[in-house]
């Protein structure tokens, strides 16, 4: 099972900033999942939330503010980041690009792209094509998104590019149905809909399955025997004494 660090590694470390990403390197691990949204100057930037004020000293929608701006501020000592010992440094948000230059090394990235206005995603999609040639992703990173509108836009406008459709645990259709109407070669569900049934039809379908947040000791397990590909985890420390794990 391959060991996926969410946000980084999101209960250790700052959540998608670069110190957090480092911290993951530190451990040993090469697998990552991160978030994308659009500044209002068009940069793709790595960050969750929509709104500011949870993880960064700013207010407002990340869509309204300029690169620079966003650098500006402070990410690393936020409420969502009071888990561990205060980080010793503060940084801004980061834009895609320096994110993936720090991830040189890195196998398996999954970017998970967040933007919702149809302005925003046609201008993510337009930019993704290039930052796969300039960061070599070809083979080592996916695109992946909750949202079915955004992913048919990739499989019309860049179709090369690896899909993953991700699902919340009160999805109620057929995940493997809309992720092969799609063209996705992966699923992310939840851990709450995971059951052995579902890593079998995926598997027979020939999609990747990751899955998250999977924090819980038991849970990793029982997922690791079901032959799950790849484990979302905030707590990366405590997940790889757990399990059989690749980086």
């Amino acid at each position: 099972m391959r060991l996926i660090g969410h946000r980084g590694a999101r209960s250790e470390a700052p959540e998608n900033t670069l110190s957090g990403f480092r911290y993951l390197r530190a451990l040993g691990v090469r697998a990552v999942e991160f978030d994308i949204h659009l500044s209002a100057d068009g940069e793709l930037m790595v960050i969750h939330d929509a709104e500011l004020s949870r993880t960064t000293s700013g207010h407002g929608l990340v869509r309204e503010h300029s690169a620079a701006e966003l650098a500006a501020l402070d990410a690393c000592h936020q409420p969502a980041h009071k888990g561990f010992a205060p980080w010793p440094k503060s940084e801004g948000v980061p834009t895609l690009a320096q994110v993936l230059t720090e991830l040189y090394d890195f196998t398996h990235i999954e970017l998970e792209l967040k933007v919702r206005h149809e302005d925003d995603e046609a201008a993510v999609v337009a930019a993704l094509p290039a930052i796969w040639q300039r960061f070599n992703l070809s083979g080592r990173a996916r695109c992946t998104s909750f949202n079915p509108r955004l992913l048919h836009r990739l499989q019309q406008q860049a179709p090369e590019l690896p899909r993953g459709f991700l699902v919340e645990d009160n999805f109620a259709g057929d995940i493997v149905q809309v992720a092969q109407a799609l063209g996705c070669d992966a699923i992310g569900p939840h851990a709450n809909l995971l059951t052995a049934e579902l890593v079998t039809q995926a598997h027979a379908a020939g999609l990747w399955m990751s899955t998250w947040t999977v924090n819980d000791h038991q849970r990793a397990l029982e997922l690791e025997a079901m032959g799950v590909d790849g484990l979302i985890t905030d707590t990366p420390t405590l997940a790889k004494s757990w399990l059989s794990w690749s980086a």
